[in-house]
């Protein structure tokens, strides 16, 4: 990781392309979840961007993925404040199909019912609360430590696992109603 933002630091053209190579996936799918399919490309270019404007002011002392999720995030809150998102589970489940979540050896039956409770969960993430779905996406999506998601959240850490539990919870009392588990 040293090389990618010593490259980014240098302004080196490839260091740009590895880093939308390496981080441009993760980045758009995180933000389409937070502002909609229809804002994610311009959002995610425009995270990119800053983080090719801002790389001198990247301190080694964290993990890099963590100062690019926080800078993904700010942006999509800053977008979200700006602009009702326009999600829909068509949008979040986009790329999302049977054969992506469900082993070739599956009976269409349970192709179905995988389908279907992909998209029970995904409604349910979407009607979280902000700042739920905030720490949820940024565990899940980005993969990041609870301290990290404490730091971008501006919060206590015990604050972040407080709202992933709640998260977790509502996630769970919804697949319930809908008869999953």
């Amino acid at each position: 990781m040293d090389d990618l933002v010593e490259g980014l630091k240098a302004g080196h053209s490839g260091a740009y392309e590895r880093l939308v190579r390496e981080h441009g996936d993760r980045i758009y799918r995180f933000v389409k979840r937070l502002v909609g399919e229809r804002w994610a490309e311009d959002v995610t270019q425009e995270v990119m961007i800053r983080v090719y404007r801002s790389v001198a002011s990247y301190k080694p002392s964290g993990r890099f993925e963590s100062w690019l999720f926080a800078i993904a995030n700010n942006l999509a809150i800053d977008y979200a404040r700006k602009r009702r998102p326009e999600v829909s589970i068509s949008e979040l489940d986009g790329e999302l199909t049977g054969e992506s979540f469900v082993s070739a050896q599956s009976a269409p039956l349970e192709v179905i019912e995988e389908r279907e409770r992909r998209q029970v969960l995904l409604r349910a993430v979407e009607r979280l609360p902000a700042d739920q779905k905030q720490v949820f996406l940024l565990r899940e999506e980005a993969g990041l430590s609870f301290k990290e998601i404490a730091e971008i959240a501006g919060c206590p850490l015990n604050t972040a696992l407080g709202r992933m539990h709640y998260a977790m919870e509502n996630l769970r009392r919804s697949m319930k109603t809908h008869g999953m588990q």
